[in-house]
């Protein structure tokens, strides 16, 4: 891509993208003070929340993202928004009510594959979204929102998989593209699908769920096209057969941060009619300013591989010690049920013949495993060829064979979650960042923007900064510390929600005071940097006034929040009235 010089949007802050990652619960509650807060500051008399037009989801963030378009569909707020995800999060046990659905049997008949992503889908559809996609297609409330997308990863052709919501184009008269470029769903079939599966499709993370089927684990009894397999297309565009049913899974696969969805979207808003030109920009972007708000970990932790040492005693042990300790369980038991016979104390006869039991069965299993992986898979019908090679490992210590398996799985799961993810990461960023036209109006939003070590790069980094927003100060430091603590997880343990500043709350603020820097520092670096001079000054005075009184509010906030990180969550807990 050939390098363009750096250009101003016309108008900085007028129409915004967001895109929300992944992450568990910190992503949808770092997300959530994220969006409270971009509510809460106005550009030219409208808020900033109130400005967005491009919403794109993933995994954890679909949470959020769902809630909030489902609430202005609905006719509610941005605190009605709050309320219902911060009730859902700090008062549903979501774990153990979607265990307890998956072990209840009268819970499948005759629907749903029981599966554990399945029973997780029911728990979101009961305790925290009722509605179905076919709502963002209700023309009777418009909002603000006018390019949304949920991002999956399906498994047919290995693409992400969009639940979308567009708006028509001049140059592309379909109104929905519910999919990617090989799979196109019907719009008919699309409305019937329920939010909650869509947000299952979407966070359905590797490792710790299985794929979720479409359109078998999305049928309801309400749903009449999704059972119609005839709606649904066979062949992709371009021939290919669909194979059905598809496995969706986790959109973080393929992009953690939606990017992909945002940068079409934008595209397409290029084609407006003239009665939806309002929403976009006239300018080499149709926003102006991209917000990617990012709740993954920064970095992975270190791997270290198992040793030998931390096995005691059966370590040391290999298959061959097993027939022999095979064969002294076995005596040992046979003597213990001989012995009983010898004793009429009730008691004593029970205590032994329980003890001969458990011998024998222990002798059993010891001799049996005193195969080896030579005798076991030679009995499973292994071919020869790989049984003779086999015989090496027999003669390992079990501590060495343990080690072995354990430094695999533990090196494979850190490849597949961690390393190819972050790869996969910065090549979507890549689609933005290594785009001049793009590059002016980018704001990373980052949970780990306050740890000590991202302070101290930035101080290098940018030692022309303001000093007051290059200096966080140790509150914000330890707030965003304990934030960037919790782990990918979708609950929040007891020990989490103790305190007047819990986890939920830390997180919330988290989203609240990083925003906020992060909006002064797209100031201090682009808009009133001196390298976009000319830029700036292009801009009329009412542009440069709603700046200012944009800056300025920023500003105010931000002294808060070096003072206490939690006055703005404390602001917005206090006024939730109870759910109704």
């Amino acid at each position: 891509m050939s390098k363009l010089p750096d250009k101003l949007p016309k108008s900085p802050f007028k129409n915004i993208a967001i895109s929300l990652s992944g992450g568990g619960f910190r992503a949808t509650a770092f997300h959530l003070g994220l969006i409270s807060y971009l509510s809460s500051r106005k550009y030219d008399n409208t808020s900033l929340l109130e400005r967005t037009r491009i919403l794109s989801t993933v995994s954890a963030g679909t949470f959020t993202g769902v809630k909030y378009v489902t609430t202005l569909k609905n006719g509610g707020t941005i605190k009605d928004c709050y309320k219902s995800l911060y009730k859902f999060m700090t008062e549903c046990d979501l774990v153990s009510e979607s265990l307890q659905y998956l072990s209840d049997n009268k819970n499948w008949n005759g629907g749903k594959r029981q599966t554990l992503i399945n029973a997780f889908a029911s728990i979101y559809y009961r305790d925290f979204e009722q509605e179905t996609f076919g709502l963002l297609f209700d023309e009777t409330r418009s909002i603000h929102l006018k390019e949304i997308s949920f991002n999956a990863t399906e498994f047919n052709f290995a693409l992400p998989f969009r639940f979308q919501k567009t708006e028509k184009s001049i140059k592309d008269q379909e109104d929905q593209h519910i999919g990617n470029k090989k799979i196109h769903i019907p719009l008919e079939v699309a409305k019937e699908l329920r939010l909650a599966d869509i947000i299952a499709a979407s966070s359905c993370f590797p490792f710790g769920f299985e794929p979720i089927n479409f359109p078998d684990d999305f049928i309801h009894k309400d749903a009449l096209n999704l059972k119609d397999l005839t709606l649904l297309p066979s062949e992709s565009s371009s021939g290919d057969k669909i194979h059905y049913p598809i496995g969706l899974m986790d959109g973080s696969i393929d992009d953690n941060q939606g990017v992909d969805a945002v940068v079409m979207a934008e595209e397409r808003m290029k084609h407006y009619p003239d009665n939806l030109q309002e929403f976009c920009s006239d300018d080499e972007k149709s926003v102006d300013l991209y917000i990617l708000s990012d709740a993954s970990a920064p970095k992975i932790e270190n791997y270290t591989r198992s040793t030998i040492d931390k096995i005691p005693i059966i370590g040391k042990w290999n298959f061959e010690s097993l027939k022999y300790f095979g064969i002294l369980s076995a005596l040992s038991g046979i003597g213990a049920i001989a012995y009983a016979f010898y004793f009429s104390v009730k008691v004593v006869i029970i205590a032994l013949s329980i003890f001969g039991t458990l011998g024998l069965l222990t002798a059993f299993f010891l001799l049996l495993f005193s195969l080896g992986l030579t005798g076991l898979t030679r009995k499973l019908g292994v071919p020869e060829f790989v049984v003779k090679r086999l015989l090496h490992f027999d003669k390992l210590k079990l501590g060495t064979l343990y080690n072995l398996v354990l430094n695999r799985r533990k090196s494979s799961m850190t490849l597949v979650s961690d390393i190819f993810i972050k790869h996969m990461r910065w090549f979507s960023y890549e689609r933005v960042y290594g785009d001049m036209t793009w590059r002016p109006r980018l704001i990373m939003n980052a949970v780990f923007e306050f740890t000590e070590e991202e302070v101290e790069k930035r101080r290098k980094k940018y030692p022309y900064f303001n000093t007051a927003i290059l200096e966080p100060g140790d509150h914000i430091i330890k707030a965003a510390t304990k934030a960037n603590g919790m782990s990918t997880k979708l609950w929040f343990t007891p020990e989490e929600m103790k305190g007047p500043n819990n986890m939920p709350d830390t997180l919330i603020a988290c989203g609240q005071f990083t925003i906020c820097f992060s909006l002064l520092e797209y100031i201090e670096k682009y808009i009133k940097n001196k390298k976009y001079s000319k830029n700036y000054k292009r801009f009329n005075e009412e542009t440069k006034r709603a700046i200012d009184q944009l800056e300025s509010e920023l500003m105010e906030d931000w002294k808060k929040f070096k003072e206490d990180p939690y006055w703005m969550v404390r602001e917005w807990n206090a006024t939730q009235s109870p759910l109704t």
